[in-house]
């Protein structure tokens, strides 16, 4: 029993935990009683109440870190007890709640050393992996002191550095490197403070080349390789994030890559490992945020080349099959058969050395690893073989270990290849290989080739249309004049205007006061200022003269046109587009039939040409100036206009010849003549 200072009365002790050694040397009773003990001095702990329970320092061994540190250390051991009793798995439950619970509940900052702090969490993240609160709880210890935490990680790190610069690595280094892989994977802030800077990053690539000639040198590079995978899937998962440090990385890691392939064509490196023998590709291609950069697409590209180009580094695992399905079938054996691949370089380099056997020729590929190139230079300059392979080259057929290759490679004809099929497609990135998953479509997908159309193209298109119709010219719209008074013998008073159609107003979208005040506005928008300085100006004068409108009707007018985009852009369109297309077409042709005259106007001044008078016909019906058909007067204008009647004779033209209402208009023009005139 001990005291605490804070905590009433007497605390019980927590003994460590014994290794695995010295738990195979105690007694089953014995054990049983221990198990008892460290349950009951826990479940004391975890009855406390929280503001006692605050009072334990982690540093002490009253507080149990001593304790867990142990058991976890026992747990992760792999010559642990195969078996475990039910106190023992409730032991391990009742260490997980203390742990807990001292982590969030104590005082903090924790009067705990930082290598103590990161054992004790990066030891708790391999024994409590599978517990889906421990990812939470350390996401909350790293809220509410993530200071000390990152003190922590930031030690172990410099002390991993320092370790593997100083030499050969240590035998404890695996086992720390696999406990801090573990550390990461439950918690992605480690990750970022790891890979917060470059030396971490060259330490474990200098640690991977540094391994290649050990006994373990593929354990050794397979941590490595787990442990920078979840590094940098860290800077992808953790929500904040961090794409330009991780392309920053992964850029310094494919130019060391590719350093290294110069100088070592066949040696591998971290960064091929880490493309060819994890899933690192697939998540760096679905993450939008390097996807979506060019830097990080090409960066993608480049890693899927070097993925193809070291791939063969990297064959895969054989399964063992097991012995009852193998019926009785071994693998042949090498003595009795040859690979084509073999038969191919034995018949290259046969044809410039002949006198070559061709059992040595193997024994050559096999020592140069089946590179032809190397076994040609060899033997141009023999000086460059081992002396037991330069004992062999005239001895070859005696020697007794050559027996066996009795293999037949006369010379002999080739056959006819196969023809391969060809297209413009041969060679590109997707037959490559090069392409990014992104930019793949299965199924159909809808492709408008068309642009679509903005709205000043469909103002001009709708215009043109306009146009066409309005100076298209119908004569079943004509005015029947039959019974005008000038056709049956009347006297016309021609100072009178008969017709008693309303005149054509104006449209509505044509308002001249309107198209002043906005080329003011766009030209000069300081002139609706509502100052008497601007008030009295030229400009400001010159349009209320044009516009009729006084001072507060215009700056009013300019206070709501500020506040009307759609007004303004339809303004835009109106008056600004209209300059440089207004969609009339003037040298459309009318329909209707026309006698041409001779170059005169009959009823006109004698002046005007038939081309001026053709031209002014064919202008848009409506237009200002006019109320007919052209612009030369109209048979439905004012009687008493000398222009309507010279329309209204050019209509009769030619109407005499066989016209029945003609020669009706024309009896009854006689008779009503007879009649008026009395008798002879």
């Amino acid at each position: 029993m001990e005291e605490v200072l804070g905590i009433p009365g007497a605390v019980p002790l927590l003994t460590p935990y014994p290794p695995n050694s010295v738990r195979a040397s105690i007694s089953a009773g014995e054990w049983q009683a221990c198990v008892d003990s460290w349950l009951s001095s826990v479940e004391f702990r975890l009855r406390l109440r929280d503001e006692h329970f605050a009072k334990f320092k982690l540093s002490q061994s009253v507080s149990g870190v001593p304790f867990l540190l142990s058991l976890m250390e026992a747990h992760n051991d792999e010559k642990g007890m195969a078996t475990e009793s039910t106190q023992e798995r409730l032991l391990q439950k009742r260490a997980y709640l203390l742990l807990r619970r001292l982590l969030l509940g104590t005082e903090f900052p924790f009067d705990l050393e930082p290598q103590p702090l990161f054992n004790l969490l990066s030891l708790a993240s391999v024994a409590y992996a599978s517990v889906g609160d421990w990812k939470s709880t350390l996401k909350r210890l790293w809220t509410r002191n993530g200071s000390q935490f990152s003190a922590a990680v930031d030690f172990w790190k410099v002390l991993t550095c320092q370790h593997s610069s100083a030499g050969p690595l240590p035998s404890s280094w695996h086992s720390s490197l696999q406990q801090a892989t573990a550390l990461v994977k439950s918690s992605s802030d480690v990750g970022l403070v790891l890979m917060t800077g470059s030396d971490y990053l060259e330490t474990l690539m200098a640690a991977y080349d540094a391994v290649q000639n050990q006994r373990d040198a593929t354990t050794y590079q397979r941590a490595l390789t787990e442990h920078l995978f979840y590094c940098f899937r860290s800077l992808m998962s953790d929500g904040t994030q961090h794409t330009p440090l991780l392309l920053d990385h992964l850029y310094h890691m494919k130019s060391e890559a590719d350093l290294s392939q110069r100088k070592l064509p066949r040696q591998p490196t971290l960064c091929s490992s880490l493309v060819c023998t994890t899933s690192f590709l697939r998540h760096l291609a679905s993450d939008s945020s390097v996807v979506s950069g060019k830097r990080g697409q090409g960066l993608l590209d480049a890693l899927n080349t070097l993925r193809q180009q070291s791939l063969h580094l990297y064959p895969p695992p054989v399964l063992a099959k097991h012995r009852s399905k193998i019926r009785g079938k071994r693998r042949a054996d090498s003595n009795q058969e040859m690979h084509i691949h073999n038969a191919s370089q034995v018949s290259q380099i046969h044809d410039l050395f002949p006198d070559l056997h061709h059992a040595y020729i193997l024994k050559l590929l096999d020592h140069f690893n089946d590179d032809v190139e190397a076994v040609t230079a060899a033997l141009l300059e023999p000086e460059s073989l081992p002396p037991e392979l330069r004992d062999q080259r005239t001895d070859i057929a005696s020697t007794s270990d050559m027996d066996g290759f009795v293999h037949d490679l006369a010379p002999r004809s080739t056959p006819p290849l196969v023809p391969g099929r060809k297209n413009v497609f041969d060679g590109d990135d997707f037959d490559n290989l090069r392409i990014s998953p992104g930019r793949l479509h299965q199924g159909r997908k809808d492709i408008s080739t068309d642009e679509p159309e903005t709205v000043d193209e469909q103002a001009r298109k709708k215009a043109a249309i306009m146009a066409a119709l309005a100076a298209f010219d119908s004569d079943d719209d004509e005015r029947d004049d039959t019974y005008d008074m000038a056709d049956v013998g009347g006297t016309v008073d021609h100072t009178l205007d008969t017709d008693s159609r309303p005149q054509r107003a104006r449209p509505a979208d044509q308002n001249p006061a309107e198209e002043v005040l906005f080329s003011a506005w766009r030209d000069h928008p300081d002139v609706f200022a509502r100052d008497s300085k601007t008030r009295i100006s030229k400009i400001r004068q010159e349009m209320k003269r044009e516009t009729g409108m006084s001072d507060e009707q215009i700056e009013g007018w300019a206070v709501m046109l500020k506040k009307d985009p759609n007004l303004q852009s339809r303004l835009e369109r109106k008056y600004v587009a209209a300059q440089t297309f207004r969609g009339n077409q003037p040298s459309l042709v009318q329909t209707r039939w026309r006698a041409e005259a001779s170059g005169t106007d009959e009823e006109g001044d004698g002046k005007q040409p038939a081309s001026d008078r053709r031209r002014g016909d064919a202008q848009v019906r409506g237009g200002a100036g006019s109320r007919g058909r052209g612009r030369g007067g109209s048979t439905a204008g004012p009687s008493s206009d000398p222009s309507t009647q010279a329309a209204r004779k050019r209509k009769e033209q030619g109407r005499g010849r066989g016209g029945a209402n003609h020669n009706r208009r024309e009896g009854r023009a006689r008779k009503m003549g007879r009649g008026m005139a009395g008798p002879t």
